[in-house]
């Protein structure tokens, strides 16, 4: 089989391998009669976990799909919780952040985030966020920036000493700034008891990288000699956990010594932007699927954990020339085989 279409059938195979994985991590299921089920639950993107839970007793056991309507809540151990509630006249699960004098909930589904507070006496209310940018006849753009959820926020710790200056440097709502606020809001109020937060806190940014190191052929070069060159260099992959801990964007650079048919020897410097996917951590052998976000270049390969920060890694790419349209695979350009020291910060 030619190099080339070694390459391609390595891709077939990962993408089928991916889309079959799931990432069991213990936890549990609260039934709707308040029985506590003690397992194993799917990790997913946060729309899909607001929308249902897959739960086994086991890895040998067999697998089982709660709706909303189905049980009460469900839990990952020590860390997210997720609670069934009537949001609209529809049941949905709600991502329970913080348990104290108020309790924020976090929703996401196709139209986008949303944030809920409650407080006994008070019900469930949304905090509602928009953002609206206009521009003026002379150009300037101009972002407008509604505050009614400030206005909600202040109606639900109205009993806080001197909270409300704090309340209306509110910004848009997410995680960090609304968990925040709510425990400062349950310290200020409450003495002897300590709020529940229930959401691992993870960095919003994560970075990791690889030393590659590995072999690469130019296949329609005609000024080189046809013959694969060493290569190597560094791989820097940023994610962000708290959106999807399994999208990564990857660059770095590599470094080719390449040799012309008169002989002349060059360097051939090789920076990669790309976008991908790989299986959760919870796999020892974790496959990654990529692709450029600027031309038509892909990559796939298997890592392999040594430990909590260390993996080995195989991967195969391929980088074609753009036909008529930017990102459409014209003819074969270069395609190589690496191995890697991929390093978990």
């Amino acid at each position: 089989m030619k190099s080339r279409h070694l390459v391609i059938f390595v891709f077939i195979i990962l993408s089928g391998v991916i889309n079959a994985q799931t990432d069991f991590r213990s936890g549990y299921i609260i039934k709707s009669e308040g029985d506590t089920v003690f397992g194993e639950l799917d990790y997913r993107g946060d729309q899909l976990m607001c929308e249902l839970c897959r739960f086994r007793l086991s890895p040998q056991a067999e697998e089982i799909t709660y709706f909303p309507k189905d049980i009460f809540a469900y839990r990952f151990t020590d860390n997210k919780y997720f609670i069934s509630r009537e949001i609209k006249g529809k049941k949905v699960f709600l991502e329970f952040l913080i348990n104290g004098q108020v309790d924020i909930y976090y929703l996401r589904n196709e139209e986008g985030d949303y944030y809920f507070i409650e407080k006994e006496g008070e019900g469930l209310t949304e905090l509602p966020y928009e953002e609206v940018v206009s521009r003026t006849n002379d150009g300037i753009r101009y972002t407008n920036k509604s505050k009614k959820h400030i206005g909600i926020l202040n109606i639900y710790m109205q009993d806080a000493i001197d909270f409300q200056n704090r309340i209306s440097k509110t910004g848009k709502p997410e995680h960090e700034s609304l968990i925040k606020l709510a425990k400062d809001y349950h310290n200020n109020v409450c003495e002897g008891e300590e709020c529940i937060i229930y959401q691992k806190k993870v960095p919003f940014v994560k970075i990791n990288y690889g030393l590659v190191g590995g072999v690469v052929n130019f296949a329609n070069l005609d000024d080189l000699n046809d013959k694969f060159y060493v290569t190597g260099g560094a791989l820097f992959y940023f994610s962000m956990p708290r959106s999807n801990e399994k999208m990564f964007l990857m660059t770095g650079i590599l470094l080719s010594n390449v040799e012309k048919l008169n002989g002349e020897k060059y360097i051939y410097v090789n920076i990669p932007v790309h976008i991908g996917y790989m299986a959760p951590k919870a796999y020892k052998i974790r496959p990654f699927v990529s692709i450029s976000l600027f031309s038509p270049s892909y990559s796939g390969g298997f890592m392999i954990k040594l430990n909590k920060k260390l993996s080995v890694g195989v991967h195969a790419n391929a980088r074609f020339s753009s036909g008529k349209f930017p990102l459409i695979p014209k003819e074969l350009f270069n395609h190589s085989f690496l191995t890697s020291l991929y390093i978990d910060l």
